[in-house]
């Protein structure tokens, strides 16, 4: 190849400038990336507490998810120390942890002795302590890797009971749509939560709340603040929503997003509800309240969050066995009524009141019934997945024995043979001998 005269140094100038700008860009990601200075580790409650401390604020929300008997924990645009942490063998962990940086952060692996639920949250500097991230890990009751494995029966404590709150959308003088032939939305949703509210009333070791179980009205932030008063483990909000295109049908759940809708369709559906509250106006326009935004900023890195989408998640895979799906997914939108902190809490459009179709079946006191009843099986089953650590219920691990079916393994429980599937993610058809099913003993 024949070079150009000037051609040699016009590249080394090139690469000396393009190893500038790497070091350059190294060094600045460097400033950039916090540091972890310690990791402390302590009982709280019924588990354990870490408390990670940064030389600064953590820029983005950690990543946390549990594979098989480890906790994957991804920290972005965090660096270790010069110290390599000691995790102790406590509560549900088993001690021992590995930790390694990666181009986006830190990641530390964490041994479990059992299932956690978890909840994280930062704290800026105050009272001579640094930035922190705070995690969380709180026991899933029955789920000890020991007793699993021997399938030893867990027992029902003492606990209190599981709250649901429900929130049938609308009343009073506001309808919510109105179909073609003249179908209120408030009617509708009203006699889904009362027949829902009658099948949770009735199951061992839960306990109901409800906005409303008459006609009227309950401005948003009123029923946001229910659930917060309630302590509620699951918030249920039911709608049966319209769209200006009459062919838009199939249900849909919808847990939080702080940052705006999935699509189309949920960014009008959260115009319209949020705007059914004249109390609501500055919220809508952007003038948000600080502390509520504080909340929408630190929803992700809850345990409510994670919590909230496993809901909507079992709601609507038992949807799809009654009704068509108008998202297969969990949706998110930014409704005020799932904005409350550590309130796991959920949208359920159970079909789009505005297609001639689904208004017709809305009307059916026969449909809605059995709307309520998958709604029922789908509470249940997220809570025979997840059930509260201080609450009445637990669950254990049945094993499928030959010649056993699952009528009957839901009957000795207590519950519905598609609540069974849906906590176990089972097809349709019979189990196999020697399958484990998670099932609950539910506190009276």
């Amino acid at each position: 190849m024949v070079r150009k005269p000037g051609e040699n140094s016009t590249r080394r100038q090139f690469l000396r400038q393009a190893a500038l700008g790497s070091a350059l860009l190294c060094t600045w990601n460097m400033a950039a990336a916090a540091q972890l200075r310690a990791l402390r580790v302590g009982r709280y409650q019924q588990g354990v507490r870490l408390v990670f401390d940064l030389d600064r604020r953590l820029t983005a929300a950690p990543v946390i998810r549990s594979v098989g008997e480890v906790l994957h924990i991804e920290l972005p645009g965090i660096q270790h120390g010069p110290s390599r942490p000691v995790v102790p063998a406590l509560g549900p962990l088993q001690g021992g942890a590995e930790m390694n940086e990666s181009a986006a952060g830190l990641v530390l692996r964490l041994p479990l002795r059992e299932t956690v639920r978890w909840r994280s949250f930062s704290l800026g500097p105050g009272g001579g302590a640094s930035h922190r991230l705070v995690l969380d890990l709180m026991p899933v009751a029955g789920t000890g890797v020991e007793s699993s494995r021997s399938h030893a029966v867990a027992v029902a404590g003492a606990g209190r009971p599981i709250v649901v709150c429900l929130d049938p959308g609308h009343g009073g003088h506001d309808p919510g749509a109105i179909g073609a032939k003249g179908t209120r939305e408030k009617d509708v949703v009203l006699d889904v939560g009362l027949s829902l509210a009658q099948l949770i009333h009735s199951t061992p070791g839960m306990r109901l709340v409800m906005s409303r179980n008459t006609d009227r009205y309950v401005p948003l932030m009123d029923r946001m603040h229910l659930g917060l008063a309630q302590r509620a483990d699951l918030f249920v909000s039911i709608h049966a929503d319209a769209f200006p295109e009459r062919t838009v049908c199939g249900s849909t759940v919808w847990a939080l997003s702080e940052t705006g809708a999935s699509n189309a369709a949920a960014r009008w559906l959260a115009k319209t509800q949020n705007a059914a509250d004249p109390l609501l106006g500055d919220v809508q326009s952007g003038i948000h309240d600080p502390m509520l935004n504080e909340v929408l900023i630190n929803m992700t890195q809850t345990a409510a969050m994670n919590s909230a989408a496993a809901a909507a998640d079992v709601m609507i895979r038992g949807l799809a066995g009654v009704e068509d799906l108008h998202n297969a997914a969990v949706q998110h939108a930014n409704f005020v009524v799932l904005r409350a902190p550590d309130v796991p809490s959920v949208l359920v459009e159970t079909a789009f009141i505005s297609n001639p179709e689904e208004e017709q079946r809305l009307r059916d006191p026969d449909f809605r019934q059995v709307l309520a009843r998958t709604m029922h099986d789908a509470v249940v089953a997220h809570f025979v997945k997840a059930p509260p650590a201080d609450s009445a219920w637990s669950a254990t691990r049945h094993v499928l024995s030959r010649g056993e079916n699952l009528a009957g393994v839901a009957r000795r429980y207590g519950l519905s043979v598609e609540a069974l599937r849906l906590a176990n993610n089972l097809p349709r058809g019979e189990g196999q001998p020697g399958e484990h099913l998670r099932v609950p003993i539910m506190g009276v």
